[in-house]
C-alpha cells in the first residue's frame, strides 16, 4: 500500500490538469496521472485498486466546481475544460449513467420510471422549501 497525502495529491492533480492538460486533445491517461502523483508504477493486476484514489480525487474536484472532463478511448484520459462545449461529452455520460441507475431503482421498487421521477421531484421541492424555512 502506498502512503499518500490526499490533500497534496489533490493539489498535484489539479495543477497537472489545469496547467498541462487543456482540452480533450491534451488529456492525461489515468496510469500516467497515478505515476506522476505517487512516483510508483502500475501493477497490471492491481491497476483498478491502485488508481481508485485518483478517481475519488477527480470526483471531489468536480464537486468543487473544477471543469474536469474525460475522453474515452485509447487516446483518452482526464483534461481541464476551457468551455462548456469541451465538457459536453462528459456531462452526457454522467446523465446517461444517472438515468440508467434511476431506471434500475424504479424496477427494484416495482414502480414506473415516471412515478419515480415524480417522487424525486416532490422530494426536491420539499428540500427547497425546508432550506428556505431554515
Amino acid at each position: 500500500m502506498i502512503d499518500i497525502d490526499l490533500e497534496k495529491a489533490k493539489a498535484t492533480i489539479r495543477t497537472i490538469l489545469e496547467e498541462e492538460c487543456q482540452g480533450p486533445d491534451d488529456c492525461i491517461r489515468m496510469a500516467e496521472l497515478f505515476v506522476r502523483v505517487t512516483g510508483s508504477h502500475i501493477i497490471p493486476m492491481k491497476r483498478y485498486d491502485q488508481t481508485r484514489f485518483i478517481r475519488t480525487i477527480v470526483k471531489e474536484l468536480r464537486e468543487e466546481g473544477c471543469p474536469i472532463g474525460n475522453k474515452a478511448g485509447n487516446a483518452g484520459g482526464y483534461f481541464w475544460a476551457s468551455n462548456d462545449e469541451e465538457l459536453k461529452n462528459t456531462i452526457e455520460n454522467f446523465h446517461h449513467r444517472a438515468m440508467s441507475s434511476l431506471k434500475q431503482e424504479a424496477a427494484l421498487r416495482r414502480i414506473s420510471f415516471n412515478q419515480l421521477l415524480l417522487e424525486l421531484e416532490d422530494e426536491y421541492e420539499q428540500e427547497k422549501q425546508n432550506a428556505k424555512a431554515a
